[in-house]
């Protein structure tokens, strides 16, 4: 069956001297995996395929099949711009999507609610300092783990040994559930974001690493 779909690019892997295999968050059927040739030299598709890009994607879609092959792809808006700390969140945050969701999973309000965060990413001119705070507490809630910090009993159930436990972070957390803005201090905000990730790595995708928690932490002592 021939699809069309919007796409994010999560993750390229290199496969032999030109091609790698790319996992993409389409709009129509979820996670899938993708090789594609040709990905080096002046012609090739590298520029498209780096993680947080958006694409437009016609591709033969077969359950049998665990490596599919594209089309037709171009770049999609919202688009990504040589912005280091706006890059290097889309990038966290394509990592947390691939842990947290099944493949072959669709899941089309999300990958929505993920392009608009990720429009309002690219364009602002001033970084917004929760944005990845905002981002996973939405993830948790999209995979089924939603947070609260009053639910102690469900923390227990699930096993996690930590907890939303400092005063001030309770507060900003609550803030956040709430749809509101905090304000705070850089070591607020990466203490919070360790421990939500501390969740997420024990609740949401137990047994995977974030591989990219340290730039996560450089990125919160901007």
């Amino acid at each position: 069956m021939l699809v069309k779909t919007d796409a994010l690019v999560l993750h390229k892997i290199s496969y032999g001297e030109n091609s790698a295999v790319v996992h993409l968050f389409c709009q129509s059927h979820g996670i899938l995996s993708f090789i594609f040739s040709g990905v080096q030299g002046k012609k090739g598709k590298s520029a498209l395929l780096r993680p947080g890009t958006f694409l437009e994607i016609v591709f033969y879609h077969s359950e049998k099949q665990n490596l599919l092959r594209a089309k037709e792809i171009k770049a999609a808006e919202p688009f990504m711009r040589e912005d280091f700390l706006s890059n290097n969140m889309a990038l966290i945050c394509t990592e947390l999507i691939r842990n947290s969701l099944p493949d072959a999973m669709p899941d089309e309000n999300l990958f929505l609610s993920v392009k608009t965060d990720f429009s309002r990413l690219y364009r602002n001119s001033e970084p917004d300092l929760w944005f990845l705070h905002r981002f996973m507490i939405q993830l948790c809630e999209s995979a089924g783990h939603a947070i609260s910090i009053q639910e102690n009993k469900q923390f227990m159930e699930t096993g996690w040994s930590g907890g939303f436990t400092e005063v001030n972070n309770s507060v900003i957390l609550q803030q956040l559930l709430n749809k509101e803005n905090p304000t705070s201090d850089r070591f607020t905000r990466r203490k919070l974001a360790e421990e939500l990730i501390s969740y997420m790595s024990t609740v949401v995708f137990p047994g995977k690493d974030v591989k990219t928690f340290r730039i996560l932490l450089d990125v919160l002592d901007n």
